[in-house]
């Protein structure tokens, strides 16, 4: 019988493992969890929330004595408050932080969502807010290139720097003008006169503008951006221009004559102003009456009889050089007189002369009732007004006269003709 021994089979041992090459492995496997374990204990600091602070124009060209405005936006991963400083501007510069009309030394960032109030998507991702960056440049400022930082520190430590550069121009420094292609109109006081004139901004930087007028007492003269009628105000961009409407009405008694007006745009380095004037030629209304409100008369066949004719005149401007005219019946006569012994009347707005007229009528003219028109034109026949006269023309006293006598004698006549042959 064949003697057996036991078998016996082992792990192999570290050492052996070592010993055939297995060892490095370890090690990377060490060196791996330990690379967690370091990655898990920086995590929170590595992935905290950062905050980021961008604008759209970081670099812009201004003039002295004018204010750039930065619309900055606030970008963090997680809704927080940042707070917002000036770290660095040049010296005598101003720089306010604008949001929602006040001065602000901090916002509060909100998920970028759809804008309650616009219906719309926000252009941002993760948390926003967004503030303005006033930087008001002095006067005596040199020209060149000069900085302002702002600085934003969020509530989870991160902290964020914005570089405004800011190109400062004493040279070539653009201006505002104001100028319009028809600075004078005229027409009588009923008109409302509109002028168009334009508003150029060639500096810079965008100026709001605040207009004014300068106007004749009781006019009413408006001035306000072409595209918005009851603006006082209007923002122009650098390099732009825009239209100003100017409407001027004057008051309904207005004399006739020339009247200026001033248009004021300021706002800018300067203000401007552009003059405009106005010629009103007035208003013409001219009535004609008698002196005593009638509009007849009576004259005999082959007689005359006169009236005095009224002319009033309820415009604003002047009547010159009026002067009648009649269409009387056929064979009759109708001359006028004229203060002063003239050919023409002269009435002064809102006054009035008187012209008498002389009629005549034909010496075969039957007794009945005749209409006369009178009209009275200006020198220049823009005006005129027109009166009608009925005329009666009566039997003439002479005609009774005769018609009595004839009748007497005929009477006689027979009186005597029946003494004599009556009784035969």
């Amino acid at each position: 019988m064949r003697n057996e021994r036991p078998v016996t089979i082992s792990a192999p041992s570290f050492e052996g493992i070592q010993a055939k090459g297995v060892r490095p492995s370890m090690r990377l496997l060490r060196a791996a969890a330990a690379a967690l374990l370091l990655v898990a204990g920086l995590a929170p600091t590595v992935f905290a929330a950062g905050t980021q602070m961008t604008t759209a124009y970081p670099s812009v060209v201004a003039d002295p004595g004018t204010t750039v405005k930065f619309p900055v936006v606030v970008q963090t991963d997680t809704p927080q408050r940042v707070d917002l400083t000036v770290s660095s501007a040049p010296q005598n510069w101003t720089t306010r932080l604008q949001g929602g009309g006040s001065t602000i030394a901090a916002v509060s960032t909100v998920p970028a969502s759809t804008d309650a109030q616009t219906s719309s998507i926000t252009p941002y991702t993760g948390n926003y807010a967004n503030f303005t960056a006033e930087v008001t440049i002095p006067t005596d400022a040199a020209a060149g290139d000069q900085q302002v930082v702002l600085d934003g520190k969020g509530a989870d430590g991160s902290d964020s720097q914005l570089t405004l550069d800011i190109n400062v121009q004493t040279s070539e420094t653009g201006d505002v003008t104001l100028t319009t292609d028809f600075a004078t109109l005229n027409g009588p006081s009923s008109t409302t006169f509109k002028f168009s004139a334009n508003l150029a901004n060639d500096t810079n930087q965008q100026i709001t503008f605040n207009l004014g007028t300068d106007s004749p007492d009781g006019w009413n003269v408006t001035a306000a951006p072409a595209t918005e009628s009851n603006a006082t105000t209007v923002s122009v961009d650098a390099g732009s221009s825009t239209q100003i409407s100017v409407n001027a009405d004057p008051p309904s008694d207005v004399a006739a004559g020339t009247y200026n007006i001033t248009l004021t745009a300021t706002g800018g380095p300067q203000p401007v102003q552009l003059p405009l004037t106005v010629t009103v030629t007035g208003t013409f209304d001219m009535s004609i009456s008698t002196s005593d409100q009638r509009l007849n008369a009576e004259v005999t066949a082959g007689g005359t009889t006169t009236l005095t004719l009224v002319v009033t005149n309820s415009g604003t401007a002047d009547l010159t050089g009026v002067k009648f005219t009649s269409t009387p019946p056929r064979d009759w006569k109708v001359t006028f007189a004229y203060p002063s012994g003239g050919d023409s009347v002269d009435v002064p707005a809102g006054q009035t002369a008187n012209v008498t007229a002389t009629i005549q009528a034909s010496n075969n003219a039957l007794a009945g009732d005749y209409v006369i028109s009178m009209t009275g034109r200006t020198a220049d026949s823009a005006t005129s007004s027109s009166v009608t006269i009925r005329t009666t023309v009566d039997t003439s006293p002479i005609g009774y006269v005769i018609g009595i006598a004839v009748l007497l004698i005929v009477g006689i006549g027979l009186f005597f003709v029946f003494q004599r042959y009556g009784r035969r």
